[in-house]
């Protein structure tokens, strides 16, 4: 639990550092604290989503006033103590939180490397595969999905098993080019 012990503003209230009672300190950039403002207008809490449009955040924004920040919009943004230590951006505390958050064993590739196949279809159904199938991906880098059926919609099914495709400028499947020949389908 972080306890807050003095907040000072660097680099012409660019940043805001807070100094907590175990010793340690928390660098946060204003702009970043303004991006991720905990209030019921620019974070809705049920969903975990901002609500704040990227095109309404000044990226120049400089702080007015301490953890209760007042924003030059008169915008108020409340951060608790404890909200931030967790989101601190010191080197040690990065490092602790991708020990705790990320698998840190990877295998480094080599001449000698095997490619890791896992059956398409098994990853689809079997959240045991699904699981070993993303693990692997995160520790070798590369998996080699087999069996998929060479008809449109496949890549969809995986990416909808794992997660939710973002709609963007070309739609959620893309179409990919080379030479002007079609390579496939996403």
């Amino acid at each position: 639990k972080g306890c807050i012990y003095k907040l000072e503003t660097l680099e012409k209230k660019q940043f805001i550092c807070v100094h907590w009672e175990d010793g340690s300190e928390s660098l946060y950039p204003s702009v970043w604290l303004r991006d991720n403002c905990q209030c019921p207008d620019c974070f809705l809490h049920s969903a975990k989503a901002r609500k704040l449009l990227l095109e309404n955040l000044d990226i120049n924004i400089e702080v007015k006033d301490k953890i209760n920040i007042v924003w030059p919009d008169d915008h108020t943004s409340e951060f608790e103590a404890e909200w931030l230590k967790k989101r601190c951006f010191s080197d040690q505390a990065r490092a602790k939180a991708q020990e705790e958050l990320f698998l840190s064993e990877r295998q480094y590739w080599g001449s000698d490397l095997e490619l890791p196949t896992i059956d398409f279809e098994e990853v689809l159904h079997s959240d045991e595969s699904a699981y070993k199938w993303l693990v692997t991906l995160k520790k070798v880098g590369i998996v080699l999905l087999t069996g998929a059926a060479i008809k449109e919609g496949e890549i969809l099914k995986l990416g909808q098993r794992i997660g939710f495709f973002r709609l963007t400028f070309y739609g959620q499947i893309r179409i990919l080019y080379c030479s002007g020949k079609l390579l496939r389908k996403i």
